[in-house]
């Protein structure tokens, strides 16, 4: 049991020794933790796929639209609740002062639902509406909830993956998947629509938030020292919310924007289109991410070369993520009608228009969070504003054209540019360039950068079996190619990749020259 420290805080403290610290950052450790939260999140996924293939009978496209606003209603207003005080968790000097930042973004995002509340009720009094909901329906009423959940476990979350214990998010993650699912299919039986896929999503989050509070081992705390944390850490969290909530608007919370671009029903198939193709996303880059940011915020703050991790993460999440997202891009319609209903066949061919996007994503996501490590929130502020204007102008060119599909690929492309310039930069600050890694994995890239388009190419010439089979043999081929790489670091002695010459590669000296 923890002993209790000055303002009553209880916080578990891994063991604090320099070896076992510095053993924490080396690449072994690194895909173990990874590879504890992937196993999980896979258990988690693979009953929420199930339940997705069910809930498609269960539900209509309008529902999913309802729910998906009413989801990133929730989603935005917790960004702007917690100040976005727990990303400054790990960077903390010390688990106390960890757990006071930690309490004080959970209080925030509970005094954030309280006043929300209040407004909807005073505007149903006097309007006789709840609030200006988007088209989420009833579902706005628990979007407060929603708001308090969503924040603190974002605290939690952050606070169990300083202590390292990766076991804590695991367990949680897997019980909250199944009580959302479990919430959401009766739900479904009882006929609730929007309503029953929101409270699905919001008893599952309260789960997930006192699962993951429990095993933090954080206690109470003063309201003084909440103060505290907040006025230490205010600036960085001020210039780190305005990115955040850009991003999350425009990227992770889109839903009412596509609503008010296009309506309610493709909002639904979008949102359900996401759904199922961030699949690899939750499974091992939200892993990644998860393990990745107190990792870098620990290399930091050691003075470790960050060089080499960055290097393997980039190479490992383009091979585990291209074989999917490229199945998806070749056959995303005929997969969804097959598993879902032909209802979702629009759905699918959305997918496909995203898969692009969504497979350079699901690279510089996880690698993202080095412009916090670094501070270059200055920077992380600009690309923002120039991302939201990208992703805004595209889904505006599909409203004038009123043409939404045109809108959504217009919006995909938006993102690969944009994803493409963070994966660029990370590996620029690690003593590295894009063209370097490039040329490290030539032959990989070669066969997708031929594959893929020449399959597209015969999409319509080739009989449709025929097509599908090809399809398949390359994502097994390149599946395939992926569990060997992983299969040669792990038996790597330390997971050194070894250094080849290639054209454009600087020292990690040069860094800063260069920036």
């Amino acid at each position: 049991m923890p002993a209790p420290t000055t303002g009553a805080v209880l916080v578990r403290r891994p063991d604090g020794s320099l070896r076992s610290r510095l053993a924490g950052l080396l690449p072994s450790s690194f895909y173990r933790q990874v590879s504890a939260l992937t196993l999980a999140t896979a258990a988690s996924q693979v009953v929420s796929l199930i339940a997705t293939v069910l809930l498609a009978r269960l539900y209509a496209p309008v529902d999913f639209g309802q729910y998906s606003i009413a989801l990133a209603a929730a989603t935005i207003l917790a960004t702007v609740a917690t100040l976005r005080l727990e990303m400054a968790v790990p960077l903390a000097e010390d688990d106390q002062e960890a757990g006071m930042v930690a309490f004080a973004a959970v209080l925030l995002s509970a005094l954030a639902a309280a006043g929300l509340l209040a407004v909807l009720i005073v505007a149903m009094l006097l309007t006789g509406r709840p609030w200006f909901d988007l088209g989420a329906g009833t579902s706005v009423w628990l979007v407060p909830p929603a708001v308090a959940a969503v924040g603190a476990l974002a605290a939690f979350r952050m606070l169990l993956s300083r202590q390292q214990r990766f076991g804590a998010i695991s367990r949680s993650r897997f019980t909250a998947s199944l009580v959302q699912n479990a919430a959401q299919l009766g739900a479904g039986r009882l006929g609730l629509g929007g309503v029953g896929l929101s409270l699905g999503f919001v008893c599952a989050q309260v789960w997930n938030t006192v699962s993951m509070w429990r095993g933090s081992g954080l206690g109470m705390l003063r309201l003084s020292t909440c103060g505290a944390a907040v006025v230490k850490w205010r600036r960085f969290s001020l210039m780190l919310l305005w990115p955040s909530l850009l991003n999350t608007v425009t990227v992770s919370a889109v839903a009412p924007l596509v609503a008010l671009c296009y309506g309610v029903t493709v909002s639904g198939l979008f949102a359900f289109a996401i759904r199922i193709v961030a699949l690899p996303a939750t499974l091992v880059g939200q892993a990644v991410a998860t393990v990745f940011y107190p990792k870098m915020a620990e290399q930091e703050r050691a003075g470790v070369d960050q060089e080499p991790a960055i290097q393997r993460a980039i190479t490992g999440l383009t091979m585990l993520g291209t074989p999917f997202f490229g199945l998806v891009m070749l056959l995303g319609p005929d997969l969804y009608a097959m598993f879902f209903g032909e209802q979702w066949r629009a759905a699918g061919l959305i997918s496909a228009v995203l898969a692009p996007w969504l497979a350079v994503s699901f690279v510089s996501s996880p690698l993202s969070s080095l412009m916090t490590v670094k501070k270059q929130l200055t920077r992380l502020l600009l690309l923002s504003v120039v991302e939201a204007a990208l992703r805004l102008g595209a889904l505006a060119a599909g409203v004038l054209r009123d043409r939404p599909m045109m809108g959504i690929a217009a919006y995909s492309v938006s993102g690969v540019l944009i994803c493409l310039y963070y994966v660029r930069w990370s590996l620029r600050i690690a003593g590295s360039r894009l063209r370097s890694w490039a040329w490290g994995n030539r032959r990989y890239l070669l066969v997708v950068g031929v594959g893929y388009p020449a399959l597209l190419l015969l999409r319509e010439p080739l009989p449709r079996p025929l097509h599908a089979a090809l399809a398949g043999s390359l994502t097994v081929a390149l599946v395939g190619w992926a569990a060997g790489w992983l299969y040669r670091q792990g038996r790597r002695p330390g997971g050194a990749p070894p250094r080849e010459a290639s054209p454009g590669h600087i020292a990690p000296a040069g860094v800063g020259a260069a920036e």
